[in-house]
């Protein structure tokens, strides 16, 4: 059982405590709490600390998302009088959203939105114990939730499956001009599950010499990328330094059956960060393993990297598999200790059969036999020198595309480390 957390907080910084069985009002004392977090936002000041009971939460007025727009710190998986925590087992603290609700909000379940804040005050902020189970939020084709379905039906109210991630934040400059003054930023101990993002279903932006740490997470069953490593910074010198360790990132899908680009890896960074990632699990992803086409300078340690679809590692456009990375890489600092180990993931059999039963669409092949026609948009693309467009082709859809996993079954692979060293562990 985890034990409770101290958190260091600024001068004048207030405790807020949130419970879905106890909360009513605004107090949000731990005698009076409030209901959700949504209900409290526009209360929080820098700094502040937000105590979340266990239960399901589905934000204000059930419109899915927590925007905020101030560094605070969220400690979830608290018992409901906050006496202990327990954020895997017995107190989880669950985000989700409903779908049919008529405050549907299309952004990620916490989104952290420093991009406009100017204030001097940079206290850490700090996100431990959190479970962000999109599944409530999304659209599925019928009550078996085997498919998504990215568009709403207005017939019958159903909203959009969001295409944003769970766990998003961004910061970037503020009114502290102390040359040595920069963000910290942690995520730890989170569960982000269900997301049907274009981009990081976990994903940290992070500014001019920002220090990111993103430590035993779960990531499973995501769109896009399972972790994101972001610059809001560009430049050569005082880039944001990242620490990606002891994650489990498994079971990360292209966007949709045909999609080619961009989506379907386990952690992808972009050009202007440094970054360390060791001891990670990075496990059956539809594209890539470690996604650095930005060519970003990193440390790839002691992780395991298996069952990913085109390769387990891409620098800017050579894939490159376990053995290869050492010695071909460019932008790798360091790349020692990392295997290609089969893993056996605990979860259900059937929904790992679903799995492995979707149908995964090479889009290049599919096309590969489809001829130029010279209709009257080819011919002026023809005159100002552009290339020609070929026919379409109708894409063979899947009955299975992130069908829905537990939450119960979804922990399981996270509760312990694999091989015993790789991968996350139950806090």
């Amino acid at each position: 059982m985890a034990s409770l957390m101290m958190v260091t907080a600024p001068a004048g910084a207030k405790d807020y405590y949130v419970s879905a069985a106890r909360g009513k009002g605004k107090h949000a004392t731990k005698e009076k709490p409030a209901k959700d977090l949504g209900n409290i936002l526009r209360k929080l000041k820098p700094g502040d600390v937000v105590h979340i009971a266990e239960g399901t939460y589905t934000g204000r007025g059930d419109n899915g998302t927590d925007i905020i727009k101030v560094p605070i710190t969220i400690i979830g998986g608290y018992s409901d009088d906050f006496s202990t925590r327990d954020p895997w087992g017995a107190h989880k603290t669950i985000l989700t959203g409903d779908n049919l609700s008529d405050n549907w909000q299309r952004e990620p379940r916490i989104f952290f939105d420093l991009s406009k804040y100017r204030e001097k005050e940079m206290p850490p902020i700090h996100v431990d114990g959190i479970i962000i189970d999109h599944s409530g939020r999304n659209r599925y084709r019928d009550a078996s939730k085997q498919e998504i379905v990215r568009m709403a039906n207005p017939k019958t109210k159903e909203n959009p499956t969001p295409d944003q991630g769970g766990l998003v934040i961004w910061v970037s400059k503020t009114g502290n001009y102390d040359a040595d003054a920069h963000w910290q930023i942690t995520v730890e101990n989170c569960v982000v599950m269900n997301t049907g993002g274009t981009q990081g279903a976990l994903s940290v932006s992070g500014y001019k010499n920002s220090k990111v740490t993103i430590r035993n997470n779960l990531v499973i069953n995501n769109t896009g990328t399972g972790i994101y490593a972001v610059a809001k910074f560009h430049g050569s010198e005082d880039l944001p330094e990242f620490t990606v360790e002891n994650n489990t990132v498994l079971f990360s899908w292209k966007f949709d059956p045909s999609a080619q680009s961009y989506s379907g890896n386990s952690f992808k960074a972009d050009n202007a960060t440094l970054c360390t990632v060791q001891n990670n699990v990075f496990g059956f992803a539809d594209r890539y393993g470690i996604h650095n086409a930005a060519k970003a300078e990193i440390n790839l340690n002691e992780n395991i990297i298996v069952g990913n679809v085109l390769a387990d590692y891409l620098e800017f456009d050579t894939k490159m598999g376990i053995d290869e990375i050492e010695d071909e890489s460019d932008y790798l600092m360091e790349a020692e200790g990392n295997v290609k180990e089969k893993i056996a993931v605990p979860i259900d059999k059937a929904w790992l059969k679903g799995y492995g039963g979707r149908v995964l669409i090479d889009r290049n092949a599919v096309e590969a036999d489809i001829k130029v026609q010279m209709t009257a948009a080819n011919e002026l693309r023809s005159i100002l020198g552009l290339p020609l467009q070929a026919g379409t082709v109708d894409m063979p859809s899947s009955p299975v595309w992130l069908h829905h996993l537990p939450v119960k079954e979804a922990i399981k692979a996270g509760l312990q480390k694999y091989s015993g060293k790789y991968g996350c562990s139950k806090p």
